[in-house]
């Protein structure tokens, strides 16, 4: 796999699910987000080029 750089847009409710892990200092739901979310939209970005 090629790696650059992405643009990734999140929906409001990923940016609240961002936000509240973070507020929480929520370690398993931040990388539950990272997993579920994040990488997928990279992996998925990538493809695309």
């Amino acid at each position: 796999m090629n790696l650059k750089p992405v643009q990734l847009r999140l929906e409001t409710e990923e940016v609240r699910r961002l936000l509240q892990a973070s507020l929480d200092d929520d370690a398993k739901e931040a990388l539950a987000f990272v997993k579920t979310v994040l990488a997928k939209k990279v992996e998925k970005a990538l493809q695309r080029h």
